[in-house]
């Protein structure tokens, strides 16, 4: 599953609302919330370290095969 970063404004009654998301009308979603600010989000840092260290893109499957490896090593 893909994340979606958005970013709002809290209007005076301190909601916020979040158009044009790419899911069915319907489906259940996760929403979490904190304040913007000049901190890096994990996912921008993350992006940039694989940038930096030319790290190849990586299945899930390839992910948890090396994960498994990994604690079969003793």
């Amino acid at each position: 599953m893909k994340a979606i970063k958005k970013l709002a404004k809290v209007e005076k009654d301190k909601s916020i609302t979040i158009k044009l998301l790419p899911f069915k009308p319907g489906s259940k979603v996760e929403v979490i919330v904190f304040p913007a600010g000049k901190e890096e989000d994990v996912f921008s840092f993350m992006d940039k370290v694989v940038k930096e260290k030319k790290i190849a893109p990586m299945s899930l499957k390839q992910i948890e095969k090396i994960v498994h490896e990994s604690r079969a090593v003793k």
